[in-house]
């Protein structure tokens, strides 16, 4: 029997992995069997799954971006057969990133189809404690899924970014149009345009694609079971919250969003995960009330919750009746020659007719204060 790896070369494993080696790479680099590295990998992954299960929970995120990054497992889309496994081709990673700490809230690897956005956005719903802005991409079924899991207890909307697929010789995929390249759409809530955007998931995309091997489009690290490409991606995305500092913040993610001090070294992250593989997994989270609270340099509004947790009714500013407000009366200006005739007396203003009396059965219509009692000058 092969004696276990001692932990000094599981960390340089690990390292090396998380720095966008292949299985073949990290043998050579730390001089053992690939298989040996599988194994490892595969454990370590699911390890940092369950591990980001447990601590990542409970998050006061109040601006979130989500996306999804394209990969394969075993071979590209276009090449699967009806004799292949469900799992070979697109495997989509699914990703809500908070804006202000650059965590990476909930992640999810699948087919990019309404089944696997359904189950990323619920693991979504499940981590949050507060009433967040959400941004996505154009992906229709994500709107479905938010309306489920939310029910109107978030300000979401899309932010569309058109790229030209004609063949043209100044414009690739790379390089957006200059025409109207970017289209953002409110879904429901009240989304700020300014919040409608989702660059820092964009940017975590691609640090993704240089960490993690599995993911590159052009290689030969791809992923050959569904099971060790989602370990892949696991024991990436663990390392970016609690290893890896970022240039930003200055700090990694998961220090910056209050779940650990100081930042973690590779080793620690090694013995958290192989340890939460003798832990009894979580059940799935509950979904909590989310509680409504103003982000930073926002004042809180006048709001009331509505019933069976259908969301919030609030009181927001701006729109058009906030640009079409009467301005006020400015007095006429004062004669500077001769004074004028003096104006008839005013005739006496016809009094209203009475109201007619209200039909039997019928009620009579009273204004409702939606937000308490609040002054008519402010309205």
């Amino acid at each position: 029997m092969p004696a276990p790896l001692p932990m000094d070369a599981r960390v340089r494993i690990a390292s090396a992995l998380v720095e966008g080696n292949s299985i073949r790479a990290a043998a050579r680099m730390v001089g053992v069997d690939k298989g040996t590295v599988m194994a490892l990998a595969l454990r370590l992954g699911e390890g940092c799954i369950r591990f980001h299960n447990r601590k990542v929970r409970n998050l006061a995120a109040h601006v979130v971006q989500m996306d999804e990054m394209w990969s394969f497992v075993q071979k590209k889309q276009a090449r699967v057969t009806a004799k292949d496994p469900a799992e070979h081709g697109d495997a989509y990673l699914y990703v809500a990133l908070d804006a202000n700490t650059k965590l990476a809230i909930s992640f999810h690897v699948g087919k990019r189809d309404e089944e696997n956005t359904e189950a990323f956005i619920k693991d979504l719903r499940g981590r949050l404690t507060v009433v967040p802005h959400v941004t996505s991409d154009g992906w229709q079924p994500c709107i479905a899924a938010m309306a489920v899991n939310f029910r109107g207890s978030a300000d979401y909307g899309q932010c569309v970014k058109h790229y030209s697929r004609k063949p043209r010789r100044d414009d690739h995929r790379y390089e957006p149009p200059r025409d109207p390249f970017i289209t953002k759409t409110p879904v429901f809530g009240a989304p700020k345009d300014e919040l409608l955007s989702t660059p820092y998931v964009e940017r975590f995309n691609l640090q993704t694609r240089h960490t993690v091997g599995r993911t590159r489009r052009l290689c030969l690290a791809f992923s050959k079971t569904l099971r060790g490409h989602r370990a892949a991606v696991g024991l990436g995305i663990a390392a970016y919250n609690w290893v890896r500092v970022h240039g930003t913040l200055g700090t990694t993610p998961a220090v910056a969003a209050g779940l650990a001090e100081p930042p973690w070294t590779m080793a620690e992250l090694v013995e958290a995960a192989l340890a939460a593989l003798g832990e009894e997994e979580m059940p799935p989270r509950a979904s909590q009330p989310l509680k409504l609270q103003p982000r930073s340099g926002e004042a809180t509004g006048a709001a009331r919750e509505l019933p069976a947790g259908k969301g919030w009714l609030r009181l927001v500013s701006g729109g058009k009746a906030a640009a079409s407000a009467p301005s006020a009366p400015q007095p006429p200006p004062v004669a500077s020659v001769a004074a004028p005739a003096p104006e008839p007396a005013p005739e006496p203003e016809p009094t209203p007719p009475a109201e007619p009396p209200p039909a039997p059965g019928s009620r009579r219509m009273v204004q409702l204060l939606l937000f308490g009692d609040v002054p008519h000058d402010a309205e």
